[in-house]
């Protein structure tokens, strides 16, 4: 467990610049928005200007309590946000004073929310109540979740950048803006303890990383007394040192890929806002640790902008490539900075939800050319349990498959201890069929009654009619790569519960000349059927004891087992939008057997 600034005896107190001397972006010698991009968000506000302000009434509030839908309220909480961040960006680029109005209307109607936390995150604030409404008025304390850190942050970018245009207007605007910031979240932060500090021991996730850097930004913008300047900015520092405690040293995020720009990446986020917060004096972008979880991002990625999608994550997930430049950069890793560059290719700014980023990312010109990469063909993380096999150095040709093992106690978890994919030219082939859209159910005690957390619905067996069950003690043992040809072998066994009556159970899945050979060998208590389910993204074809897959592969499986190709509806608009299709399809080999050793090829 490594407590960075700790270990390096590094400190707020003392080296915490005032807010007079602050300055954004230190090692940017003359930092200043890039035509190309600010053209756009000017293009944008424009457009908004004839948008009305989005309507939040209580009931639309309440019906995530009601419903278990969160997106009603959502939409329009977030379009306001974006709203006042495009208004602040397109004025303070071009100073004509178009857009201080409109960015004035939209500041108060976020200071007239009642709360700024979001419904479903409501159960965070210290006076929640089941009625689904935040019971905070008066001299009650807020609470802060990952969207009321944002907004803060939303609001401390419109000070830091308009703040004497909308004063133009009005000065009482940015004196209710400091005046809402500090009481809805430097307050509460300073005087609560949170979940998600890690301040009580406990293993923290993204919310950690990502609520510190919009806090930490927060700070620097518009905090002018010294003593709250520091003491804020030491005790993100401990928050920060908590959460990354617990990152495994090989850098890998068990909450998947399209996490990582929430928590590994906005880590980095931090520890670049406290470069410039202290000139440079906290300075760990050296840590190995630091470097692995920068490198997480370049080993998950498959091809182009497809991803191991593990856990809580869709099979495409846009990384920041600005971001990820400066984190190779930064951390010294030429891999990083070279798929920073590849994602860059294309004119994406990444999301104003880390607002930092966001800023840097808009006085970073565009990357012009695409530079391609040439990634490693055999990657092992230890301590995540993680297999990635490819069978050529270029992303967008050839055989790709990933494993895992770990444990079903993960953050975002599905139940998938030993689960695989398998991608061709960067195409899927055998699919993770990746998370629904949010909804109260997905974060409650009922989150696997859904059909896409379930074992049955990723590439694995019921064994008996049993499922893998989630839970720490759920996981994998007795992993062992193999260097030479890049393949992993592990207990899987352990996955399920005493009901499937299982003894043994490994598997081993490798990449050899092009083709993927998984060997799955039990030994049960008695005779069980055994299901073996692997997911397709597109309808496959049975001949004989060989089925004809996506992107032109083919399964060849032990006829031994029986097959069946299975057609069933998603019913989730987030999946069929992920696979484009409103079905997707599981084949089953079935065999009854008391024990066996069984392979699966694809090429």
């Amino acid at each position: 467990m490594s407590r960075i600034f700790a270990e390096r005896g590094m400190r707020a107190d003392g080296n915490v610049l005032p807010f007079e001397k602050f300055r954004l972006f230190i090692d940017e010698k003359n930092p200043k928005f890039d035509d190309e991009k600010l053209a756009k968000v000017v293009e944008n506000a424009e457009k908004l200007l004839e948008e009305p302000i989005p309507f939040l009434p209580a009931s639309l509030y309440r019906e995530f309590a009601v419903t278990g839908n969160r997106s009603h309220f959502e939409a329009p909480y977030f379009r306001r946000r974006d709203m006042a961040y495009a208004f602040a960006l397109a004025e303070a680029y071009e100073k004509k004073g178009r857009f201080t109005e409109k960015l004035m209307d939209v500041v108060w109607a976020i200071f007239e929310e009642s709360s700024w936390v979001i419904p479903a995150h409501n159960g965070n604030n210290p006076l929640y109540t089941e009625f689904g409404i935040p019971a905070v008025y008066g001299d009650r304390m807020h609470g802060i979740d990952l969207f009321s850190a944002m907004t803060g942050a939303v609001l401390a970018v419109v000070y830091y950048l308009t703040g004497d245009a909308l004063d133009k207007i009005t000065p009482v605007i940015t004196e209710r803006l400091l005046y809402e910031t500090h009481h809805r979240l430097i307050v509460p932060y300073l005087n609560c303890s949170f979940w998600w500090t890690g301040e009580r021991g406990n293993k923290t996730n993204n919310w950690n990383p990502w609520i510190h850097s919009n806090l930490l930004l927060l700070t620097a913008l518009t905090e002018r007394d010294p003593y709250i300047r520091t003491h804020m900015t030491a005790k993100i520092m401990q928050g920060l040192d908590n959460f990354i405690s617990f990152y495994p040293a090989d850098g890998g995020c068990d909450e998947g890929p399209s996490y990582f720009g929430a928590a590994g990446a906005s880590y980095f986020d931090s520890l670049e806002l406290l470069y410039d917060m202290t000139g440079g004096k906290i300075n760990v972008f050296d840590h190995p640790l630091v470097k692995n979880v920068g490198e997480y991002a370049v080993k998950f990625n498959i091809a182009g902008n497809r991803v191991i999608n593990f856990a809580d994550c869709g099979p495409s997930c846009h990384m920041d490539g600005a971001m990820l430049s400066r984190f190779g950069r930064r951390t010294g890793s030429r891999i990083l900075e070279e798929f920073g560059r590849e994602q860059s290719f294309g004119g994406s700014v990444g999301s104003g939800w880390q607002l930092y980023r966001g800023l840097y990312n808009y006085i970073t010109p565009e990357v012009k050319e695409n530079p391609g990469r040439i990634a490693a063909t055999k990657i092992w993380f230890p301590d995540l349990k993680v297999m990635v096999a490819r069978e050529n150095p270029d992303p967008s040709h050839g055989m790709f498959v990933a494993m895992k093992g770990g444990n079903n106690d993960e953050f975002h978890n599905h139940n998938d201890v030993g689960n695989f994919m398998v991608y061709h030219d960067g195409k899927p082939v055998l699919i993770d069929t990746g998370v629904g859209t949010y909804t109260k159910q997905t974060f409650s005690s009922r989150r696997y009654e859904l059909w896409f957390m379930q074992s049955s619905y990723h590439n694995l067996p019921d064994i008996g009619g049993v499922a893998e069950r989630n839970g720490g003690a759920f996981r994998s043992s007795d992993e062992v790569y193999d260097e030479a040809t890049g393949g992993v072998k592990m207990e899987i066994g352990h996955a399920y519960p005493a009901e499937a009556g299982i003894l043994s159970y490994t598997r081993e899945t490798v990449l050899t000349s092009g083709v993927v050979t998984m060997t799955d060998t039990l030994f049960l208590t008695e005779e069980k059927e055994i299901d073996f389910h692997y997911m397709s993204p597109v309808k496959p074809t049975l001949e004989g004891n060989t089925i004809a897959l996506a992107e032109g592969r083919t399964m060849t499986f032990d006829p031994r087992l029986t097959p069946e190709i299975e057609e069933f509806e998603v019913k989730d608009g987030g999946i069929e939008r992920n696979w484009k299709s409103p079905v997707l399809w599981r084949i089953h080999l079935r065999i009854k057997a008391k024990e066996g050793s069984y392979t699966v090829t694809v090429k």
